[in-house]
């Protein structure tokens, strides 16, 4: 035969169970976002005119690589924040001289409800000559304000900037 349970018992533990659920109810989590997703975006391009108003000639420049995003979405679903870490290799070509490069680091965009983002862009980019080194490099750190078209500096790139004066003395013949 099965003890039974005093009547205190069972009511007590049945008020401690709906104290339980009525906290739970009170203190639940706000309603979480979706899942991070992930995607890779691959880059080939070639612009043929770059540098041309630095360097008083063109520079053709051969970009290829990826960016590694993860985007994170609010819980309708809305793009709130995107991490995209680039990984790039380029060329410089002119005058019969050609510099080889390297980019890495992450940009980090956060959207504001209105459609508008700030990005936080850090990274390296490092040039060399096949078989001299490096000669010139670029590290650190910027914030841009992003809406429709319209790019403004927040902060001014801190770190080592690249000398664009350098960089078109390399294709002087």
């Amino acid at each position: 035969m099965a003890a039974r349970r005093p009547r205190t018992s069972v009511l007590s533990t049945g008020l401690a169970a709906a104290a339980l659920a009525a906290g739970s109810v009170l203190t639940a989590a706000p309603a979480q976002a979706g899942t991070p997703t992930h995607t890779v975006e691959t880059r080939d391009f070639v612009a043929t005119q770059h540098l041309l108003d630095t360097c008083g000639f063109p520079v053709s420049l051969h970009v290829r690589g990826t960016f590694n995003v993860v985007s994170f979405t609010d819980d309708e679903g809305t793009l709130t924040k995107e991490i995209r870490n680039y990984r790039f290799r380029g060329t410089l070509t002119a005058n019969g001289v050609t510099l080889e490069g390297v980019s890495r680091g992450p940009e980090i965009w956060t959207y504001a409800p209105d459609g508008s983002a700030t990005v936080a862009i850090h990274g390296v980019v490092n040039r060399r000559v096949p078989g001299q080194g490096t000669v010139t490099l670029h590290a650190g750190y910027a914030l841009v304000a992003v809406d429709g078209d319209v790019e403004v500096r927040l902060v001014d790139p801190t770190g080592q900037e690249e000398d664009a004066a350098q960089l078109c003395s390399l294709f002087t013949p």
